[in-house]
């Protein structure tokens, strides 16, 4: 297709906050081709108190910034544009459809299975944003038949002004707000995935969060309630938990709006594997169950986790917790921690003695404080009870002692592996 992309033709292209690199490629790949550049180049931020202060020494005129998602827009002393709002604007082109999901958890798990069913129901689909590829990778063979699944974090809708024509949000709960600079602000990025949603759109949501229900009543676009009493079997699927049966109910919901049957769908959930690191059980080693919940980085997911394997897998007898603190009240993951009588807890810094302070005063744990994942998992493999679940959900994020969660997760994982 020949795309318009004027505003590229002849230009340097800086790509702001490179990352992992996988942000950069799609777009890279993508204008390199189409865009007539004159330049493509990604950087970092510096040190020092304006890391970004040297953008200004570009040429304005001869310069288009693409800024990572990842990095606050205010931090940008220039103005930007983003690899997903470039989509945005090119995809109508090819009359494919576009879904996005978001939510504070589940998102990833929703948009995976979303992408699956419709796959099993024979539909040309793309999964990509915040789970996968730059959308912008396949714009080339896009069709009015392609279907473009798209997980969108807070980071990336913070910027956008455009809505797609499906989308969902399960939840909301407090994150983020050190990246935002407000509970409010994180909520109002998420907002952007269907404030600008028009007559002929769609927005799934659940009402049992009042902001949700109070943007689907002042939406110009159709709305959906998805509720948590709708019926939906996972009796037969991988997933279980009760905030899995919801991410179901929203994902065959916008199957629904795709033309999708009930009954495909079922097939689909059914058949459905689990994203890694998310209540991945890992392995039994000498009597002792091994999950894997390295997502659960907030109260709220531990909660859900906890709730879900205690009626599935059964007791656990040893929990491992703790990490970043992003000022995350632990008093009600504390008293289901309690309720459950768990017996052994390993704490990761920083939120040791925060998460100490939020115990029951009638709970008083077996504890080992530590930040090495290797003795976290040969602590709890020792001291958990026989025919117990030794469970990796920290309700608190991942980047002091890990790259991310997945880092979090695989460590956790090579650690059980090598166990006896």
């Amino acid at each position: 297709m020949n795309w318009q992309l004027d505003q590229f033709v002849g230009k340097d292209v800086v790509f702001v906050g490179p990352g992992k690199g996988r942000a950069m490629a799609g777009v890279q790949e993508f204008l390199e081709k189409h865009g007539q550049l004159r330049s493509f180049t990604g950087v970092d931020k510096a040190v020092g108190d304006n890391p970004l202060g040297f953008l200004r020494d570009y040429n304005a005129k001869q310069t288009v910034f693409i800024k990572n998602e990842g990095i606050p827009g205010n931090e940008l002393p220039v103005p930007y544009t983003t690899a997903l709002q470039l989509f945005f604007s090119l995809v109508p082109a090819t009359g494919a459809t576009t879904i996005g999901v978001t939510g504070t958890k589940g998102k990833s798990t929703t948009t995976a299975l979303t992408a699956h069913i419709l796959e099993v129901a024979g539909k040309d689909v793309v999964l990509a944003g915040n789970i996968g590829i730059s959308p912008l990778m396949t714009l080339d063979s896009a069709t009015n038949d392609t279907v473009f699944v798209l997980e969108l974090s807070s980071y990336q809708l913070s910027d956008l002004q455009v809505s797609p024509h499906i989308s969902a949000c399960i939840n909301l709960y407090n994150d983020h707000t050190d990246w935002h600079g407000s509970l409010e602000d994180y909520w109002e990025a998420k907002h952007n995935i269907m404030r600008f949603a028009g007559v002929d759109d769609v927005f799934i949501y659940n009402p049992a969060f009042p902001e949700l229900q109070a943007w689907a009543d002042k939406a110009a676009c159709r709305t959906i309630a998805v509720n948590g009493t709708d019926q939906l079997d996972i009796s037969q699927a991988q997933l279980f938990g009760e905030h899995n049966r919801v991410n179901a109910l929203v994902a065959r919901q916008i199957a629904r709006e795709c033309g999708v049957t009930d009954e495909v769908s079922q097939q689909a959930i059914d058949s459905f594997v689990p994203l890694r690191h998310r209540m991945q059980v890992v392995a039994i080693k000498q009597g002792r169950t091994f999950v894997d919940d390295a997502i659960g980085m907030t109260p709220e997911s531990t909660m859900a986790s906890l709730q879900a394997i205690s009626q599935k897998l059964g007791n656990v007898g040893c929990l491992l917790l703790g990490g970043q603190d992003r000022n995350y009240d632990f008093h009600e993951v504390m008293a289901l921690i309690a309720s459950q009588n768990i017996p052994n807890l390993v704490l990761f810094p920083e939120t040791v003695e925060k998460m100490k302070a939020a115990f029951p005063a009638s709970y008083n744990p077996m504890i080992f404080e530590t930040s090495s994942m290797k003795d976290a998992v040969a602590w709890a493999a020792e001291h958990a009870p026989d025919n117990s679940v030794v469970l990796l959900s920290t309700a608190a994020p991942s980047y002091l002692l890990w790259k991310d969660f997945e880092d979090k997760g695989d460590q956790f994982q090579a650690a059980v592996n090598s166990l006896a």
